[in-house]
């Protein structure tokens, strides 16, 4: 059966995140709403799942369909049967054993903070806007201590068995515009709200409730509770899949 490599963007506002669930709407249904079609069938693969509210840049999934059907014209017939806040930037042919999941090495987010008084409606859905201001110097020395390999048990919702030993290659706050803070972080894989702890924890030292070095400390008690909350989902992006 045709197996394809599709590269989607989304804005994940409307939906309760990117996998399948029973009566709520969803990227994966909307997405094999659409597949099948088109293809007939459809079983989909996804480099990584999204929580309810969060978007994605360039996220990958395969799909194998039943119907012989060229990239081309499947890219055309899903541009026209997708909603509005889900965008194809590119379909190919895939080999029959490529998994996003399992063949990636890279899986880059971004995170976005407007610093303000006043709440910007026209970016309610896109950045997590906070009254500042925030030292960026401070929240990178925090973020430095994340990087490499390190147990993030901290940092993660817990699901039993599964462990929380992850590899974090970069991690790093700029300006991205006028009063806006980017973090970027780019890892082979992460933990169930594992970014959003931790610009919830950066942010906090960032507006001086938590000095940089309390980042090894929160990181080595290896304890959910340590950390302190989740940043909100609207500011959080899947901005690239390596492979």
């Amino acid at each position: 059966m045709p197996h394809f490599r599709l590269m989607i963007s989304y804005d994940g506002t409307d939906f309760h995140g990117y996998a399948k669930q029973p009566d709520l709407r969803t990227v994966q249904g909307e997405l094999e709403r659409a597949l099948i079609q088109v293809g007939g069938t459809a079983e989909t693969v996804v480099a990584g799942r999204t929580d309810a509210g969060v978007h994605a840049r360039s996220q990958v999934v395969s799909a194998t369909i039943s119907r012989d059907v060229k990239a081309s014209r499947l890219q055309n017939a899903l541009e026209r049967l997708l909603p509005d806040d889900i965008g194809i930037r590119e379909v190919a042919e895939a080999d029959p054993g490529f998994s996003p999941r399992f063949d990636a090495v890279a899986r880059t987010y971004r995170y976005f903070v407007l610093q303000t008084r006043w709440q910007d409606p026209f970016r309610r859905h896109t950045h997590w806007q906070i009254e500042g201001p925030l030292d960026m110097g401070r929240m990178n020395e925090g973020a430095s201590h994340l990087v490499g390999d390190h147990d993030f048990a901290s940092f993660c919702r817990a699901h039993e068995g599964r462990s929380t030993v992850r590899e974090i290659f970069t991690a790093e706050w700029n300006t991205d515009a006028p009063k806006v803070l980017r973090f970027e972080v780019s890892g082979a894989s992460y933990c169930h709200q594992m970014v959003r702890s931790i610009v919830a924890v950066l942010v906090n030292v960032g507006s001086g409730k938590l000095d940089p070095d309390d980042v090894v400390t929160i990181r080595d008690a290896k304890d959910r509770r340590a950390a302190r909350g989740v940043a909100p989902p609207q500011g959080l992006y899947l901005w690239n899949v390596s492979y």
